[in-house]
């Protein structure tokens, strides 16, 4: 049996690798022909099961585009979504599609990416309340530690909202901190003792680098979501983007 993975990316050759480690046939595609593996366009993919979407959600026509995969692929037990899309694209891409469309956000940082998806639980989901028993159990082979949830909305606000966005937001705050030091005459470090104890205490007082937001990610995915009370946060990141310590 073989899974295959479209889009060979920083997610998609690290999803590749772990699927390679844990001995299931893998086949890698992109449209740069030179990072396919055991792929070629003239062959047919034998046993296809599993297809693992790794394409970069913001591209333009990403739904058309899994969605003809989808069809090109004859046999296929289920689609999983790794990319960050925006909310809605999995049940859009599931209307078009009578194979079962499942979303699953890839969590961790890139230079350490296959640690951490092997360390991370693999949320999955579903807007089908009644998902095959096969598929979960192949799923949890594959990741090891799974949970599910509810709709793939729910799944896909997650990744936007809690993890790549709130990381950033945290990062901005302590971007606004060292400014205020700086122009107040204050060390930014020993303002920030302050609060260590109540977060070693509480977990609610988080110290972040106030410097660029590195990751490629955290600002962008936040245009993913449309909604006029996140503007601020939006304007916000705009505005500390680039700044510098």
């Amino acid at each position: 049996m073989t899974d295959i993975v479209l889009g060979m990316g920083e997610v998609g050759e690290t999803l590749f690798r772990l699927l390679e480690e844990r001995n299931y046939g893998c086949v890698g595609i992109d449209v740069d022909s030179s990072k396919c593996k055991n792929y070629s366009e003239n062959n047919k993919i034998e046993n296809p099961e599993y297809l693992h979407v790794c394409l970069p959600g913001e591209l333009t026509g990403f739904v058309d585009i899994t969605v003809d995969w989808i069809s090109k692929i004859e046999g296929l037990k289920a689609v999983l979504i790794h990319s960050t899309v925006k909310p809605g694209t999995t049940k859009n891409i599931q209307g078009n599609s009578k194979v079962p469309v499942l979303f699953s956000p890839v969590r961790g940082v890139h230079r350490r990416f296959l640690d951490d998806i092997k360390k991370y639980t693999k949320f999955i989901s579903s807007d089908d309340e009644h998902v095959d028993p096969k598929i979960k159990a192949d799923l949890e082979k594959r990741f090891e530690k799974t949970e599910w949830m509810s709709t793939t909305k729910t799944a896909e606000l997650a990744k936007i909202l809690v993890d790549t966005t709130y990381y950033g937001w945290l990062i901005n705050y302590a971007q606004i901190t060292k400014m205020i030091c700086e122009k107040e005459g204050v060390d930014f470090d020993e303002m920030w003792k302050f609060a260590d104890e109540i977060h070693e205490n509480l977990g609610n007082r988080p110290k972040m680098y106030p410097g660029i937001i590195g990751g490629h990610c955290i600002i962008p995915n936040l245009k993913l979501v449309e909604y006029e009370n996140l503007d601020i946060i939006k304007k916000i990141n705009e505005s500390y983007e680039k700044f510098k310590e």
